[in-house]
């Protein structure tokens, strides 16, 4: 057990290091061969810290995830000669995954020939996704631009593609108007029917956070644990659901402080809600967030807590170090959750009811979707073969949520326009 903890417990301590202190086992350069006749080889290379490995583009199907190469505006600016080779590689047995890996330790050259297609273009960039790995491993991205004329790259001002832009619009929240969502939420009289309302919005918020690239990953790797360390299937899968059990209570336990102001009657929160300074804080707020899932910066909780939770649960092992492991999953998976719960409270704000009540629905319904998978598929392990692996489409899902976040900071501005009569949004 104590193995077991100790493995997931590195796999999430990775995560806060790389988010808080931003030390990548991981180091990248790159280089620019001209090579005559409007051609060029692209270099990047890596060296990878003691202990840590990267995968080739090669690795066997059913392990980890290969490195993945993406050349921006291949074939309309430049074409590709070749594929990119690779460095000498190590051919690795994984008994996690049950398949002979490739990788790359200390160091990692890839290289890529490319002849350009216009003359006018002075810039490639390349992108790249990857794994970098220390028993356990953590996904990440890698932006390379390279200058062709040797002048200075300026900052590129990144736009969205067509499927992004499609999918933020198939998902985004009509919160034009606080009357809608106090109907689909319902009055005081239909109080239950409203708690089941926030419940499943809550839920489908979980669903949304499994997505994301800070819990994804963890499920395959959680579950695999659980299942192949324990000493029977029951056992393991006993395990995963107390895991996922914890992971609903811990969530739920977050919103037990908002009790306390249980006191303050509607009339009080009507005139918050009306308040141009706190709509105007909140719209900054959850333009904040939307930021973070942008990709501009990490949200993260202070690493120190993570630390607490990894010692305690290499002390205690048992039911008690299942519980401080779902603390630390709580914790480090905060840079992705903790945007998502800030939009269920804004959307609870505005319901009617009361407050916490509402908030507890919501938390609730969001710690039951974050675990429901750990337990399924630990009694169901061959229903892990039909997930898609992890990849840019997370990336694609955070877009969408941040484009969430900001509708969500413009229903906030919109208040504040109202009350303050600026004019800034026309109504009819």
């Amino acid at each position: 057990m104590k193995k077991l903890i100790s493995n997931t417990v590195l796999f999430l301590m990775a995560l806060v290091s790389f988010a808080q202190d931003g030390e990548d086992p991981v180091v990248w350069s790159q280089d620019l061969i001209p090579l005559g006749d409007s051609q060029y080889e692209l270099i990047m290379k890596a060296t990878i810290d003691e202990g840590w490995h990267l995968y080739s583009q090669f690795t066997a199907e059913g392990g980890s995830l290969p490195s993945e190469f993406t050349y921006v505006n291949e074939g309309s600016e430049y074409e590709l000669i070749g594929s990119t080779t690779e460095s000498a590689t190590l051919k690795v047995y994984s008994e996690i995954f049950e398949v002979e890996e490739t990788l790359f330790k200390k160091e990692a050259v890839f290289k890529q020939k490319i002849r350009m297609l216009k003359p006018d273009i002075n810039q490639v960039k390349v992108e790249l996704f990857y794994q970098v790995c220390k028993e356990v491993c953590i996904p990440q991205d890698k932006v390379f631009y390279f200058s062709l004329d040797g002048s200075e790259i300026a900052p590129v001002e990144e736009s969205l593609d067509a499927s992004s832009i499609a999918m933020a619009n198939a998902l985004k929240l009509d919160l034009k108007n606080k009357d809608v969502l106090r109907g689909i939420v319902g009055s005081s009289s239909e109080g239950q029917t409203g708690l089941l309302v926030i419940f499943g919005l809550g839920f489908l918020g979980g669903l949304i956070a499994l997505l994301t690239p800070c819990v994804f990953p963890m499920i395959p790797l959680t579950v695999s644990f659980f299942t192949k360390k324990s000493q029977s299937r029951s056992k393991g899968i006993f395990d995963a659901s107390l895991y996922g059990f914890f992971i609903v209570i811990i969530y739920f336990l977050l919103s037990l402080p908002f009790h306390l102001f249980d006191s303050v009657d509607s009339q009080i929160l009507n005139t918050i809600a009306t308040n141009i300074w706190l709509n105007l804080f909140f719209f900054l707020i959850f333009v904040f967030f939307a930021f973070s899932f942008f990709g501009y910066y990490e949200l993260t909780l202070p690493s120190s807590w993570a630390n607490k939770m990894d010692s305690a649960s290499n002390r205690v092992g048992g039911g008690l170090g299942i519980f401080f492991m779902a603390v630390t999953l709580a914790i480090v998976s905060f840079s992705c959750t903790g945007p998502i719960l800030g939009g269920l409270l804004g959307s609870t704000a505005l319901a009617e009811g009361d407050v916490a009540t509402n908030l507890s629905a919501g938390m609730l319904g969001f710690g039951v979707a974050l675990a429901l998978p750990f337990a399924l598929f630990a009694m169901f392990p061959a229903w892990l073969q039909s997930l898609p692996k992890s990849g840019g489409w997370m990336t694609t899902v955070k877009v969408v949520l941040g484009f969430l976040e900001l509708a969500l900071a413009f229903k906030f501005l919109s208040n504040a326009d109202l009350v303050g009569n600026w004019g800034l949004f026309k109504r009819e």
